[in-house]
């Protein structure tokens, strides 16, 4: 049944994004087609405005949740917007250890919803994976392709040893799990999978990319 047009539904943005899509695995999050993308020139959603020419860079959302939550609301508003740019390393909604199980799944489903309402609006994509813990590899990966660039972050993942352990950890299931074409990393290069794995790369993240100006007075 469709519901986008039955009044009490239309709050539920989801039935919107979702429509068409193939819903998979037990949280039946849409399904994602592969892509071969390597970002290069990449700004966060946050400086997407300040670029004189977007269609030379790939725009992330490896920031504070804040500054994108508004896609959620209406990611409509701003497809104009990413079509401006070369592609979309899409939503990043946080999944944090302290998080409840439900939020982190909420969130991974809201990344993932909106990677699929993109891709159907013929946006170039890289699809985000993440996680909090190794039991969320029951369901984290669900809907990523297979063979495909994926993107992650290190943003918060290094600042304890529990942390690392489960980045690396995830690193390598999700390597086993999904064999991505390139797994792209937002951050510095990792030491423990330079001589593992020859599918990464990476490119700097937001607070590398500031630090970086700043030192250069930008």
């Amino acid at each position: 049944m469709d519901k986008r047009h039955i009044i009490k539904f239309k709050p539920f943005k989801y039935y919107d994004y979702l429509n068409g899509a193939n819903l998979v695995g037990s949280e039946r999050y849409p399904e994602l087609q592969p892509t071969h993308i390597i970002p290069d020139r990449v700004i966060g959603f946050n400086e997407k405005n300040s670029i004189k020419n977007p269609n030379d860079y790939y725009l992330d959302h490896f920031i504070d949740d804040y500054h994108f939550e508004s896609v959620w609301g209406n990611c409509d508003r701003y497809l104009d917007k990413y079509r401006q740019f070369k592609g979309v390393v899409t939503t990043d909604f946080s999944v944090y250890r302290d998080m409840p199980l439900w939020v982190r799944k909420y969130n991974v489903g809201r990344n993932r919803t909106v990677a699929y309402y993109l891709q159907r609006n013929g946006i170039n994509i890289v699809p985000v994976a993440s996680w909090a813990y190794m039991d969320d590899f029951e369901w984290c990966l669900d809907g990523l392709p297979k063979e495909s660039s994926i993107a992650i972050s290190t943003n918060g993942c290094m600042a304890s040893f529990i942390s690392k352990s489960v980045f690396l950890d995830g690193i390598n299931k999700l390597q086993e799990i999904l064999r991505p074409s390139n797994l792209i990393i937002a951050g510095g290069p990792i030491p423990e999978l330079e001589e593992k794995y020859n599918n990464i790369s990476y490119y700097k993240n937001f607070s590398q990319r500031l630090t970086e100006r700043r030192k250069h007075g930008k």
